[in-house]
C-alpha cells in the first residue's frame, strides 16, 4: 500500500470506479494537487477536445501535505479544460474537504464521462459509489449540503457542490465547498453540470496524528515566521483578505466602474476594517493559525437576519468597485447570492459592471435589459442580474457566457469593453498600477487572475533583495518593465509548488513573502520523510508549467493570447498615482518567454523539452 494514498478513477458514462496507488516516483515528479492535477491531463488529453466532451477529465486532487499536520494545509486544486476559455481549466480551495480525502487515503479523483441522470459521488470508509441525484437537481448550493447532510448526516461530512449556475451551464459556474469555499474560477462547474454530477461527498472522521519532536520545531518555525511579519498577520486575522482595499484605492489601482476610474467615493464602507462589524464568528481552514475566514450577518433591512461568509479582497473589488457599489450589506448579501446559486464572483461581478458599461453607454437600454435599469452601484438590478445568469434567462443567457462571448453576440463596439485575459475575466485590479501584475494577467496560464502567480516581491521585497534575487532594483518599480519576466518565472514557479503541496499561499506568500522554497523543502521532509531540496520544488515547479502550456497548445492557444485588453496598452489615466501610466507588455513578455526557455512565439524550445521529458503533440 502506499503511504501517499490512492488515485480514484470514476467513468460516469459506465458507472466502474477503479482504485490505484500513488507512486513515489510521481509525487517526486509533480508533488501532489495542481502538479499531480496537470500532469494527469497531460498524459491523457493529446488531441484538441471540446470542454463540454464527456472525454474532458475533472481532476480533484489534495496536495501533497493536505490534511497533514503542517500549518495551512488545506488545499484542494481542480482542474480540467475549462469552459471558459477551451483551455487548462484551474481552481483551489480550503475548508476540509482536503482533511476527509486525507482520512479516506485518497490523493486523487478523475472524473471522466457523462452520466444518463444526474448523481452524486460518495466516498466514505468502506465504499466508493456513484448515487442517485434526481432530488438534488435544481436545488441551490445551501440546500444541497443541506439535503445531503440529512441524507449521510451532518458529521464528518464535506462536499463539492454546483448550484443552478452549474447545471445551466453558466460559463464561469463554480463549485462550492460549504457556505464560503469555493472553487471560483475557470468554469468548473459548468463542467459538473455537463457531467450530470451534482456533488462529490466525502464522510470520514479526521485522522488523530500526533506531531514527533522533529516535526514540532519545523511547524513552530513556520508559524513563527508568520508572526514575525506581525502587522499582516493581524490584517488577514482581524479583517480578512480585503483589509487594504483602501491601500489599492489610495495606489490608483482600484478599477471602478468597469476601470473608468481608479477611485471611488465611500469605496471606504467595504474595506476589511469596515466590513469586520458584520462578523459573528471568526472561522478557519485545517490548522490554520491566522483564521481569514469569517461568517457573517446582516442587521438591516432589507436582509436582515441574513448570514453567509465574509468575501475575499477579490470579490469585494468585482462586485462592488467594479460595479461602483459601496454599500457593505448589499455587497455582503450579493457575493453569497453568488455562492448560492455557484457562481464565480470574480467573473459575475466583471460581467455585470461590463453590462452596466454598456448601459451607460447606450449599447444597452431597458428593452433590452428587460427593464432593468443597470446603473452604477444599483443593488437591486444586480440581484436580478445574478439569478437571471443563473437561471439562463433573459439578459442573464447571454451574460452566462462571459464577456467575451457576450460581447460578440450584443456587437455594437461592446468588444471595446470587455476586459478579460483568455476568456477568463480579470479580478479587478488594474494592471497599469503593477508592470509585474499586468505581466502576470498577461501569461497566467488560465486566464485573467494573478493567483497563479501572485507577485508579491513588485511591492513587498527592498531594492536590495530585488537586486539579489533578480539582479535588478527596478523589480520593485511599480512602472518599470525591467526584471519583471525573471520575476514572474520565479513567482509563478513557486505558486505552483506552493498549490501542489496543498498550503495556502495567504501564509506562505503574502504573509511570509519568502519565495526561496527552503521553508517548504523542510515541511516536506518533516511531514512525508521525502528528501526533496528546493532545487528539486523548483524544478518540479517549472516541469508542471511547462506540460500547462502544452495542454494550452494543443487547446489551440496562440502567441497572441499572451496580452492585455488593448484598453489598458493604449489608455492612461489624465491624473492620479498612475497618472499618464499605459502598459509596456512585449519586452515583458519577451523576458518571460526567454527565462521559460520558449521560443519568440511562446512554445518551449527542443531543448526545453528534452531537460524536462515532455513532447508537443500537434493540435
Amino acid at each position: 500500500m502506499s503511504r501517499f494514498g490512492k488515485v480514484i478513477t470514476i467513468d460516469l458514462s459506465s458507472g466502474i470506479v477503479n482504485q490505484e496507488e500513488m507512486s513515489e516516483v510521481a509525487v517526486r515528479q509533480v508533488l501532489g494537487g495542481l502538479g499531480h492535477n496537470v500532469e494527469t491531463l497531460y498524459r491523457n488529453v493529446e488531441t484538441r477536445i471540446d470542454p463540454f466532451d464527456p472525454d474532458n477529465l475533472l481532476v480533484i486532487s489534495r496536495g501533497l501535505l493536505t490534511g497533514t499536520v503542517a500549518p495551512s494545509s488545506a488545499r484542494v486544486h481542480l482542474n480540467a479544460l475549462s469552459p471558459q476559455s477551451g483551455l487548462i481549466g484551474s481552481s483551489n480551495v480550503g475548508g476540509y474537504l482536503g482533511v476527509r480525502m486525507y482520512a479516506l487515503d485518497i490523493f486523487s479523483i478523475q472524473i471522466q464521462g457523462k452520466a444518463s441522470l444526474p448523481v452524486y459521488l460518495y466516498a466514505g470508509p468502506d465504499t466508493i459509489e456513484i448515487r442517485d441525484a434526481r432530488e438534488l437537481w435544481g436545488l441551490d448550493t445551501r440546500a444541497t449540503k443541506e439535503r445531503l447532510n440529512q441524507k449521510i448526516g451532518p458529521d464528518n461530512v464535506d462536499m463539492l457542490a454546483i448550484g443552478p449556475a452549474g447545471e445551466n451551464g453558466v460559463l464561469y459556474a463554480c463549485i462550492m465547498a460549504g457556505w464560503d469555499h469555493a472553487a471560483g474560477r475557470t468554469g468548473l462547474g459548468a463542467l459538473m453540470g455537463a457531467k450530470n454530477l451534482k456533488a462529490v461527498v466525502l464522510e470520514a472522521e479526521p485522522k488523530k496524528e500526533k506531531m514527533t519532536p522533529d516535526q514540532g520545531d519545523v511547524m513552530r518555525e513556520y508559524v513563527s515566521r508568520m508572526k514575525k511579519s506581525a502587522t499582516r498577520y493581524r490584517e488577514f486575522s482581524t479583517w480578512g483578505s480585503a483589509y487594504d482595499i483602501m491601500e489599492t484605492h489610495r495606489m490608483g489601482m482600484l478599477g471602478a466602474r468597469n476601470y473608468q476610474d481608479h477611485r471611488l467615493d465611500n469605496v471606504e464602507q467595504i474595506d476589511g476594517h469596515h466590513l469586520v462589524r458584520f462578523v459573528k464568528k471568526k472561522s478557519r481552514c485545517h490548522r490554520c493559525p491566522i483564521s481569514c475566514k469569517a461568517e457573517i450577518e446582516l442587521t438591516g433591512t432589507p436582509y436582515q437576519g441574513f448570514k453567509g461568509g465574509r468575501p475575499e479582497y477579490e470579490t469585494v473589488i468585482d462586485l462592488g468597485a467594479l460595479c461602483g457599489l459601496t454599500n457593505p450589506e448589499d455587497l455582503l448579501y450579493l457575493s453569497n447570492l453568488c455562492n448560492v446559486m455557484g457562481l464565480d464572483t470574480i467573473s459575475t461581478g466583471s460581467v455585470i459592471a461590463f453590462a452596466m458599461e454598456l448601459f451607460q453607454r447606450g449599447l444597452l437600454t431597458r428593452r433590452d435589459t428587460g427593464g432593468l435599469a443597470l446603473t452604477w452601484g444599483n443593488a437591486t438590478a444586480m440581484e436580478a442580474l445574478i439569478r437571471q445568469i443563473a437561471d439562463r434567462e433573459g439578459l442573464g443567457d447571454i451574460l452566462a457566457r462571459g464577456v467575451k462571448q457576450a460581447a460578440d453576440i450584443i456587437g455594437r463596439g461592446a468588444s471595446t469593453y470587455a476586459y478579460h485575459v483568455k476568456g477568463v475575466e480579470l479580478y479587478g485590479g488594474d494592471p497599469r498600477g503593477m508592470m509585474g501584475l499586468a505581466l502576470a494577467y498577461a501569461v497566467s496560464m488560465r486566464g485573467g487572475d494573478f493567483t497563479s502567480v501572485y507577485p508579491v516581491p513588485e511591492f513587498r521585497y527592498s531594492a536590495e533583495q530585488a537586486e539579489k534575487e533578480f539582479g535588478t532594483r527596478k523589480v520593485v518599480d511599480s512602472a518599470a518593465t525591467k526584471g519583471k519576466g525573471a520575476m514572474v518565472k520565479r513567482c509563478m514557479t513557486v505558486s505552483t509548488v506552493i498549490d501542489s503541496l496543498g498550503i495556502c499561499k495567504v501564509p506562505a506568500l503574502s504573509i511570509i513573502g519568502d519565495f526561496s522554497l527552503e521553508m517548504e523543502s523542510r515541511l516536506i521532509a518533516a511531514v512525508t520523510g521525502l528528501d526533496v531540496t528546493r532545487e528539486d520544488l523548483l524544478a518540479a515547479g517549472e516541469r508542471i508549467m511547462h506540460m500547462e502550456k502544452i495542454i494550452n497548445l494543443r487547446q489551440g492557444s496562440r502567441p497572441e493570447d499572451d496580452t492585455l485588453p488593448e484598453f489598458f496598452l493604449n489608455t492612461s489615466f489624465e491624473k492620479g498615482p498612475i497618472k499618464g501610466r499605459k502598459v509596456n507588455l512585449a519586452p515583458m513578455v519577451a523576458d518571460f518567454y526567454a527565462g521559460m526557455g520558449w521560443d519568440e512565439s511562446g512554445r518551449p524550445t527542443r531543448a526545453t523539452l528534452k531537460k524536462f521529458g515532455l513532447k508537443i503533440l500537434e493540435a
